[in-house]
C-alpha cells in the first residue's frame, strides 16, 4: 500500500492557524499578506494537508476509552469524565466544542475559492472535497457530544461569533451528511488505497459510522456495502501487528489513519502508555480495569467465568502455573488480551528475549503498587513500538487508525443484526474477525438478541483504545449499567493476599451525560447559547 504522508509544512504560517476567540471566531488573518497568499499549487496543498491536523490524533484514538468502562486515566481531566464529575468548565469539554478547527476550515475553503484561477480544475476539486470532509468529521463529533449546535460555514468576526445560536441537531446532521455524499461525487474516480488521504473508501466508511450512531442501520449497510465489495481492503494477518509501526504502509486493514513521520510529525505515545520499567521510562497514563479483562474470554472460546463450570482443561493448567510472579489467570486466554494490556508480570519481550517485566507487584520494581498507589494493574501495549529505543519515548511515529477494515465489518454485521434480515451474514462476519484473531470460528446463527450480545462483546475486545468504546456507550443507552457504581482493578498481592480486587474509584452516571454540556466559556461570550437538559 502507498503511504502518503502529510508532513505538516506551514511551521512558518502557524499563526495563520490559531483563532483568535477560542469558538467560533475566524483566524487572525493580519498575520500574513493573504493577497499574496493562494496563488500556487503548493501554497494551496500545504494548508490543505495541514488540515488533516483537524482529524483524530493519539488522544482520540488511544485515550478515549478512558471515559468509558475500559478503562481510568491517570490525570484529571480525563478521569473527571469517566468518573461522572465534569463539569460545563472541564477541559475534554471545551476540547470537544471544536469551533476553532471550524474557523480554520472555513477559511481553508475561502482560500480555495481564491486559488481557483492558480491550480488545476482537478486539484481544486480534489482538496476542496478533502477539506469538506474534515470540516464534515468536525461537526458529526459535536453532534454526537452536544446535540443542537451552531452551524457556521464562513469565517466570522468576532462580534458575528457572537450573535450565532445553535441549530437543531437533525438540521446540522443533514449538512453533514449532503457534505459527505457531496464530497464523495467529488472524488468517487479517487480510490487510491492512501490510508492517509480522503478516498471515496473513506467518506463511505464515515458514513457507515455516521449512521451508526444515529443507529440508521439501513444507511450503514449503505454505506459498508461498496467497501467490501470493493476487494481493496482485507484484515491484516496479525492482531498485535496491526498495531505496531512495523506495520504501517504494509497492510490492506487502513482506511483512514492520521500519518506521524519522524522527524516532522511525531507523538509521544510511547511514553504515555508503556511501563516505568521499560526502555521508553513509561508514564503509565492509561489503566485498564478489570472488567474489561474479565470480558476476555478464555483461548477454548467461552467466557473466562465458566472454565471450572464447563471442566474446561485451561482452569487446570492455570493453577497448576500460578506462582508469585507468574498470573496464570491472564494465560490461555483471547489472544488479543496480551495484545493490548499489560498485566501483573507481563513480560515485554523482543525477538523472544524478556527487556522488561511489569512489577506491580514486585517491592523491587519501579511499578510497584504501593509507591504507585494510583495503579490499576493494568497499562496498554497497544499502539507501543515494542522494538523502539529510548530517544522513542518523544517520538513515536506509529500512524493512528481512524478508520479500518475490522470496523467496517464489524459495523456492517450489527447492521445485519438490527435490520435482522441476515444472521448468517452476520455470523460470518463475527467468526472472520475471530479467525484473525486466533479465537474459535464458534459463533453461530441465534436468535437476534442473543446474536446482538455476541457482536458488542467482540466490538469491544477487537476495537479496545482505538477511540470507539464511548459512542458504543451512548449510542446503545447503556451509560447506567456500564458507567455507574464502583470499579476495580487487578487482584494485587502487594495490597492484600486475600484482596479480590483492587477498588480504583465510584463512577456516577445521571442520563444528562448523554449529552455533554455546552462550555461555559462559550456561553459567557455569546448568551444566545443555550444549555442542554440537566447541565
Amino acid at each position: 500500500m502507498k503511504r502518503y504522508k502529510l508532513y505538516s509544512l506551514m511551521l512558518c504560517l502557524a499563526g495563520v492557524l490559531a483563532s483568535c476567540d477560542s469558538f467560533l471566531t475566524t483566524p487572525p488573518l493580519d498575520q500574513i499578506v493573504d493577497d499574496q497568499w493562494w496563488k500556487t499549487e503548493d501554497q494551496v496543498k500545504m494548508m490543505v494537508n495541514n488540515c488533516y491536523k483537524y482529524t483524530y490524533g493519539t488522544d482520540e484514538v488511544a485515550l478515549m476509552d478512558c471515559i468509558t468502562d475500559n478503562a481510568k486515566h491517570r490525570d484529571g481531566k480525563w478521569a473527571e469524565i469517566g468518573n461522572g464529575t465534569f463539569t460545563t468548565q472541564s477541559s475534554i469539554v471545551k476540547d470537544k466544542y471544536k469551533y476553532g478547527n471550524i474557523a480554520n476550515l472555513n477559511y481553508t475553503l475561502e482560500g480555495l475559492e481564491k486559488s481557483k484561477e492558480f491550480i488545476s480544475e482537478a486539484a481544486y476539486k480534489s482538496m476542496r472535497a478533502q477539506v469538506r470532509f474534515i470540516r464534515a468529521f468536525n461537526y458529526a463529533d459535536m453532534l454526537f457530544f452536544f446535540g443542537d449546535i451552531p452551524l457556521i460555514t464562513k469565517t466570522l468576526t468576532v462580534e458575528e461569533s457572537r450573535a450565532t445560536s445553535r441549530q437543531p441537531k437533525a438540521e446540522v446532521l443533514d449538512f453533514v451528511v449532503k457534505e459527505l455524499q457531496a464530497v464523495l461525487t467529488d472524488i468517487e474516480n479517487e480510490d487510491k488505497n492512501e490510508a492517509g488521504r480522503v478516498n471515496k473508501h473513506t467518506v463511505n466508511a464515515f458514513l457507515a459510522r455516521v449512521f451508526l450512531r444515529e443507529n440508521d442501520y439501513v444507511n450503514v449497510l449503505k454505506y459498508t456495502t461498496p467497501i467490501i465489495e470493493s476487494n481493496q481492503y482485507e484484515l491484516y494477518s496479525d492482531y498485535e501487528g496491526f498495531f505496531r509501526p512495523q506495520a504501517d504502509a504494509k497492510n490492506k486493514e487502513s482506511i483512514f489513519e492520521r500519518q506521524y513521520s519522524y522527524p516532522l510529525s511525531v507523538h509521544v505515545l510511547n511514553r504515555n502508555l508503556s511501563t516505568a520499567s521499560s526502555v521508553y521510562g513509561g508514564w503509565s497514563r492509561v489503566l485498564p480495569l478489570q472488567e474489561l479483562v474479565d470480558d476476555y474470554e478464555c483461548i477454548e472460546g467461552h467466557s473466562y467465568d465458566k472454565c471450572e463450570e464447563l471442566n474446561c482443561p485451561n482452569h487446570a493448567k492455570r493453577l497448576a502455573e500460578d506462582t508469585e510472579t507468574k498470573r496464570a489467570e491472564y494465560l490461555y486466554r483471547d489472544p488479543r488480551l496480551a495484545s493490548t494490556i499489560i498485566y501483573p508480570y507481563w513480560e515485554w519481550k523482543v525477538d523472544g528475549i524478556t527487556t522488561s517485566v511489569y512489577g506491580v507487584d514486585d517491592p523491587l520494581s519501579q511499578e510497584y503498587v504501593k509507591k504507585e498507589t494510583h495503579m490499576t494493574g493494568f497499562l496498554i501495549t497497544k499502539w507501543v513500538d515494542l522494538l523502539g529505543t529510548f530517544p522513542l519515548r518523544t517520538q513515536g511515529n506509529k500512524s493512528m487508525t481512524i478508520l479500518r477494515y475490522g470496523d467496517v465489518l464489524l459495523m456492517h454485521a450489527e447492521a445485519l443484526i438490527e435490520t435482522n434480515e441476515n444472521l448468517q451474514g452476520a455470523v460470518d462476519i463475527l467468526n472472520q474477525i475471530r479467525t484473525r484473531a486466533k479465537m474459535p470460528a464458534n459463533v453461530k446463527v441465534m436468535v437476534q438478541g442473543e446474536l446482538r450480545k455476541v457482536l458488542r462483546h467482540e466490538r469491544r475486545i477487537e476495537t479496545a483504545f482505538e477511540g470507539l468504546r464511548y459512542f458504543d456507550i451512548i449510542r446503545w443507552k447503556i451509560g447506567t449499567n456500564v458507567r455507574n457504581g464502583d470499579v476495580y482493578g487487578a487482584r494485587l498481592k502487594a495490597i492484600s493476599e486475600d484482596m479480590d480486587h483492587k477498588f480504583i474509584e465510584k463512577r456516577f452516571w445521571t442520563d444528562n451525560m448523554y449529552l455533554f454540556p455546552i462550555p461555559q466559556e462559550a456561553r459567557d461570550r455569546n448568551p444566545n447559547l443555550t444549555q442542554n437538559t440537566g447541565w
